[in-house]
């Protein structure tokens, strides 16, 4: 038997109230926790002060946390296509917002994560954000998520608070609690969690908070009165050793650095949103113990892509710093020996897919070749050897690839950035023109991609930011 999942077989064979059929195949069922826009900001990674997020020091208790895990792509679409189809965007096309998996001749040919559960004899479950767009317009052909799907539902009736004030909004919720759609979406998770199922489940519950607009119930500012609020670091001078025009941040960053009332107020918000999806995710936790699938259910939980809120004088994503590309990423298995533990390798978001493949014994390969590999050993042994690399990427032609100590990136014009992490881990100093480091520019080149697939737009921008 796989060692990697032969504490899974254990723990069935133990536990003889659990659930037959998924006992009796071995298999585990599954809770992914998909998050929008959420950063490093969370307290088991950077520890921003003041951070307050208890669930994700609780979920972290029984997880491995990869303290260096990374996105795909620094933008919705491309993250979370990339997630699903297990390939990354330089081989589906699939660059922005408005680029479609409809729309992808490489995408349309590959199993999706969800139709892999499925055609494994899962019962798969959808509520919330888990595709950029609603899976009912743009996602997948409506046959295909008849195949992918044993049942959708929305958070209907529910009234995005930002609908009202735009996606710059910032402030409590007018409508409270109830005018949340992750606790609309919430609803239906604990159904199928209080439900009796005769197969294992596969169940996605996407948050859309901490996204813009930064608009959650009043008690989560209430955790952050303004006069605490602690701006990051902007060093005066920090992207003049940046050669490349794409970094673009100046003047995203020009109308908050003048204001910092505004600066403090914004990231009163976003951290007031993190603490709402803290909370939710903590319900979340609350519905799976009080099931009878605790004890066999494995809980993905990750971010779409990072954020920033003025380090490198940028605000929100669309770069290539670590800043934006570093996400939350936690796998908790039952009866793993390694709970509790952070694994500081560098980790991709396209190692979801392989590694479920391999946790759950789902046998029949995709045709896809998957871009990412198993996390399994790592799982085991947190500390082990990493071969790999992190390879993300930013429209097409850039790219950036990150390793045990270096952040690399190449830009489509040819400028490049490089930055050291163990001395350097907020990128303030780009090491790319230092000759001594040509070598490690040379070794890491070796990862960035080697074609660029033309990119799948569709005829309208994607459903939002």
């Amino acid at each position: 038997m796989n060692p990697s999942f032969r504490f899974l077989a254990i723990l069935c064979l133990a536990l003889p109230g659990l659930p037959a059929s998924a006992s009796a195949a071995g298999q585990p069922n599954v809770l992914m926790i998909p998050v929008d826009d959420l950063g490093d900001y969370i307290s088991i990674l950077q520890n921003h002060p003041g951070i307050k997020t208890p669930n994700f020091d609780r979920l972290a208790k029984r997880s491995v946390n990869f303290t260096r895990a990374y996105c795909a792509a620094p933008i919705c679409q491309p993250s979370r296509a990339a997630v699903i189809t297990g390939l990354r965007p330089d081989q589906t096309g699939i660059y922005d917002l408005g680029h479609s998996m409809v729309n992808s001749p490489v995408a349309m040919a590959a199993v999706g994560l969800e139709e892999q559960f499925k055609r494994h004899g899962y019962d798969t479950y959808l509520t919330g954000k888990f595709y950029h767009v609603e899976p009912t317009k743009r996602a997948w052909p409506e046959e295909r998520m008849k195949a992918a799907w044993t049942e959708i539902k929305e958070p209907v009736n529910q009234k995005d608070p930002q609908l009202a004030g735009g996606y710059n909004s910032i402030g409590p919720a007018p409508g409270g609690m109830e005018s949340m759609p992750d606790v609309a979406a919430l609803k239906n998770t604990k159904g199928w969690l209080a439900a009796k199922h005769d197969k294992p489940f596969f169940i996605v519950q996407g948050l859309k908070k901490p996204h813009v607009a930064f608009v959650v119930p009043k008690e989560f500012f209430d955790q952050y009165p303004l006069d605490f609020i602690v701006l990051p670091e902007a060093p005066v001078g920090d992207i003049d050793d940046i050669p490349s025009n794409f970094a673009g941040s100046k003047k995203s960053f020009a109308k908050f650095r003048d204001n910092e009332k505004r600066w403090k107020e914004t990231m009163q918000a976003y951290l007031a949103s993190i603490s709402f999806c803290d909370w939710v995710l903590g319900q979340i936790l609350d519905a799976l113990d009080a099931s009878p699938y605790a004890r066999n259910t494995i809980i993905v939980l990750w971010s779409d892509h990072g954020y920033h809120m003025g380090e490198k004088q940028h605000f929100a994503k669309r770069a290539l710093w670590t800043q934006t590309l570093r996400v939350p990423f936690l796998i908790s298995v039952p009866g793993m020996a390694t709970a509790g533990r952070s694994c500081p390798a560098p980790v991709s978001l396209m190692d979801i897919y392989p590694t479920l493949n391999e946790l759950c014994k789902l046998e029949q390969k995709a045709p896809q070749v998957l871009a990412g590999h198993s996390l399994a050993p790592l799982l085991k042994a947190p500390d082990a050897n990493w071969p790999y690399v992190a390879v993300s990427s930013h429209g097409e032609g850039n790219a950036a690839v990150t390793d045990a100590r270096y952040h690399y990136i190449h830009y489509a014009d040819g400028a490049e950035e490089l930055y050291d992490h163990q001395n350097d881990p907020r990128e303030y100093v780009n090491l790319a023109k230092q000759p001594e480091l040509a070598p490690v520019i040379e070794r890491l080149s070796v990862s960035l991609p080697k074609s660029w697939a033309p990119e799948r737009r569709n005829k309208g921008r994607g459903a939002d930011e």
